[in-house]
């Protein structure tokens, strides 16, 4: 790889001297890195700072922040089938594969060809309204699409159909609609199940449904899964995307989901797998002492 690009959190302090160490290494090994404003600005080299879109246009992208800091870099990078190296600084990091102490390393691992892709399912959405799409309202999402009440805590009633066949009406908070990656995230605390990230499936959780047979369903990848909002004029409803983008839902709406044609690249070189953050992250094989 030639061409790297580096995007970082502005949000995290550790993010600017790790993009400055990241920068340093990689010219040293003749590569050429592509830098967000932000960063180019902080490091003192205005001249080369780019836009986000520019950006992901390198080989692979170095991100530098949480599992937040992925899901928006993912929806930048996916349509371009740019690769992503996540380097940890967040509180979880679920999607992260790289230790900030690891990261020359890792750099000269990715550098010299000891990595490999892992391709993650997203999710893409689109909003119904009378039968037309409503404007600007199509979405990907790498976690989740959810479906959920606004500030008051009222029952939602939301009609979910797959393939355009009637499966059943929620009493609920909401819906989830996850991807095998989003299944550690939102889902997981509404009662999902965890999912292999490597599988081809949609999660669809419900969110403290109102009957004790409403359970979460694993529904084949090239489905489209639909959810409605009835009629209720006094409901409140949002959609929310990864849990960072959301606009209002009106009555009688419909999310259309389904597979998105691009799927998220993230590059592994030698952190820990699934079962390996199943046990950091969520504590999973821990024993009580005698």
């Amino acid at each position: 790889m030639r061409t790297i690009g580096i995007m970082a959190n502005q949000g995290k302090d550790a993010a600017l001297g790790i993009a400055r160490t990241a920068e340093a290494h990689l010219r040293e090994r003749g590569v050429t890195v592509l830098l967000q404003t932000w960063v180019a600005d902080a490091l003192g080299v205005p001249g080369r700072g780019l836009k986000d879109t520019e950006v992901v246009d390198a080989e692979a992208v170095l991100v530098l922040g949480g599992d937040g800091t992925i899901l928006a870099t993912a929806r930048l990078c996916a349509p371009c089938a740019t690769p992503m190296l996540p380097v940890h600084l967040g509180r979880f990091g679920f999607l992260t594969e790289v230790a900030p102490t690891e990261l020359t390393m890792a750099l000269d691992d990715l550098l010299d060809g000891a990595y490999h892709i892992e391709e993650r399912m997203m999710l893409a959405g689109e909003v119904f309204h009378g039968g037309h799409a409503r404007e600007q309202a199509s979405v990907v999402a790498l976690n989740d699409i959810v479906v959920a009440n606004g500030p008051l805590s009222r029952v939602l009633h939301l009609c979910l159909t797959v393939e355009g066949k009637y499966v059943t009406t929620y009493a609920a908070d909401g819906v989830i609609l996850a991807t095998p990656t989003g299944s550690t995230a939102y889902s997981l605390s509404a009662g999902g199940p965890l999912v292999h990230p490597s599988l081809q499936t949609l999660l669809v959780t419900p969110i403290c449904a109102h009957a004790l047979t409403a359970r979460p369903l694993l529904m084949p990848s090239g489905a489209e899964v639909s959810v409605t909002v009835e009629d209720d004029p006094q409901d409140i409803v949002r959609v929310t995307i990864d849990g960072q983008i959301g606009f209002p839902l009106q009555p009688g709406d419909e999310i259309h989901v389904r597979r998105a044609p691009h799927p998220a690249k993230i590059l592994s070189v030698g952190g820990a797998d699934f079962y390996d953050k199943l046990q950091s992250k969520l504590h999973w094989g821990e024993r009580e002492a005698d």
